[in-house]
């Protein structure tokens, strides 16, 4: 499965005509500082095995961190009307704001808003978890495929209200 959500990701790319330099897999060397960055400023984990502890994201929306800011939730219909949703959820939403998105599968990808929209969230057939986090680390947007819904939690360290 993990390797079947990567290649629908790349065939969309390439059916949009999506410039790799707008959108692209990070490079395997950036992988595990990506995740693990993500990881430990979301999601609670064990402390004690911080460096050694394994990263998986699947059902990871089930241990964010409390005390995160949430927004709203939204209901997603996997249509382009999540794309509006998304776009709102964004702080200082800008179609050339760049941005990861990282796949419940570990696939980790760097790209502009505008773009990273043509992909996710409506062309992917075979339905995943997946978030949009700033580059900052400051937000992230949690599409949560099991719940059927989208929203954003704010690390409330940075300072940006829902």
């Amino acid at each position: 499965m993990k390797n079947k959500i990567r290649d629908e990701i790349e065939e969309i790319i390439k059916e949009e005509n999506i410039d790799r330099n707008s959108l692209h897999e990070v490079s395997k060397f950036s992988y595990e500082k990506i995740l693990r960055k993500f990881y430990y400023t979301f999601f609670e984990y064990d402390k004690n095995i911080r460096n050694t502890q394994k990263i998986d994201l699947s059902y990871a929306w089930l241990n964010f961190r409390k005390g995160l800011k949430m927004s709203e939730v939204f209901r997603v219909c996997y249509d382009d009307n999540d794309i509006d949703v998304i776009k709102n959820l964004v702080p200082d939403y800008s179609d050339e704001k760049i941005c990861f998105v990282i796949v419940a599968e570990g696939w980790v990808y760097e790209g502009e808003l505008s773009e990273i929209l043509k992909v996710f969230p409506s062309e992917i057939g075979i339905m995943t978890d997946y978030y949009i986090i700033s580059k900052k680390f400051d937000w992230v947007v949690v599409n949560c495929e099991d719940g059927e819904c989208v929203y954003r939690l704010n690390n409330k360290n940075r300072g940006i209200s829902c």
